[in-house]
């Protein structure tokens, strides 16, 4: 709509300024069609500049985290320029796709410690048009819903290891040797045994689905623990 009034509008005073100049009221109109015309205009340039006839709209998802690699929980962020930007790459489900994080200047990204279930909380800002007007003058532009700032929070439990994909290349690399993995491996037998047998003992009418979740709690931890080692070489 606001397009098409800036073309009428120009129209107008056009013809009523220039053409129709016998037309006894043609100042009238050719003064009533500049005002249209100057005000359309500026309307135009605040919505673009200043989103007039918008609002901020936000919502937050939360979704649980699923790791990029079958053997441990990694979240891999690949650096950009200087290095202060960084895209995270991530998956939802274990079968889903691969995702990454909104490279933009709006876009914020933070990893954060959780003692719960690994977990990502995203959070958008919009603009969506105020109301039916708006939408009726501006709606031909196709800028509802343009995103305004987007924020990721990558909450990570001790079982998980966010490194860069240059330490991803450099642990791939490290795995190759047989002497790392068996290193690797009676290092994570030796921390489950032992954070195992401790929860015996505090508990020891724990039931046999109890030590399992545990064990596989304990190993995952042990991986990320032998991982960060190893990276730190």
């Amino acid at each position: 709509m606001i397009i098409l009034l800036v073309i009428l509008s120009a129209a107008f005073f056009y013809l009523f300024g220039a053409v129709w100049v016998e037309h006894k009221s043609h100042l009238v109109w050719s003064i009533l069609s500049l005002v249209v015309l100057i005000a359309s205009v500026a309307a135009f340039a605040l919505h673009d500049v200043n989103h007039l006839g918008m609002k901020t709209e936000t919502t937050t998802k939360t979704v649980k985290l699923a790791s990029i690699s079958k053997t441990a929980n990694l979240l891999v962020y690949k650096q950009l320029g200087t290095g202060s930007e960084k895209v995270y790459v991530y998956k939802t489900t274990n079968n889903s796709k691969k995702h990454h994080t909104w490279v933009d200047k709006d876009a914020k990204v933070k990893v954060s410690t959780t003692t719960g279930a690994a977990k990502l909380v995203i959070k958008k800002q919009q603009y969506v048009y105020k109301n039916g007007f708006s939408k009726l003058m501006f709606g031909v532009l196709g800028d509802n819903k343009e995103t305004k700032q987007i924020s990721y929070n990558f909450k990570l439990n001790s079982t998980w290891v966010s490194l860069s994909t240059s330490q991803a290349k450099k642990l791939a690399a490290a795995m190759k040797n047989s002497t790392n993995q068996a290193q690797l491996q009676t290092a994570i037998a030796s921390q489950v045994k032992a954070k195992l047998t401790a929860a015996l003992t505090e508990n020891p009418t724990m039931s046999a689905a109890e030590q399992a979740k545990l064990q596989t709690k304990y190993t995952n931890e042990a991986k990320a623990q032998a991982i960060r080692s190893l990276l730190n070489k």
